[in-house]
């Protein structure tokens, strides 16, 4: 993020649409996946509605990096990339998930 943030990427061909999606998708979503893991997969509720904590923390971490984004002179924010990155963070939040459920079943 910091190379690209002092506008050290841009001969860099996956930096660029479309593979800079792909990359948004993938990397946050291992992010969320390994802090979801890391805090020992820990919920909070919110109105009563139990929410993952890693992945909130990296939706917020999301949110704080698209707005630093559109104040950079390199960078630009975008919507799409927030898209990605969030849709990523929730399919690898899912995923592992899926993955626990059946470790679980096995250890039975």
């Amino acid at each position: 993020m910091l190379l690209a943030d002092n506008g050290n990427l841009a001969t860099f061909p996956p930096a660029h649409p479309p593979y800079d999606k792909l990359g948004h998708f993938i990397l946050y979503g291992i992010g969320s996946f390994l802090i979801h893991r890391g805090i020992n997969r820990r919920m909070m509720a919110i109105f009563n509605y139990p929410i993952p904590l890693g992945p909130l923390i990296f939706t917020a971490i999301t949110i704080a990096e698209e707005i630093l984004q559109s104040i950079l002179p390199h960078r630009s924010a975008s919507i799409e990339d927030f898209i990605a990155s969030f849709t990523g963070i929730v399919i690898f939040y899912w995923l592992g998930e899926i993955w626990d459920r059946k470790k679980a079943d096995k250890s039975l």
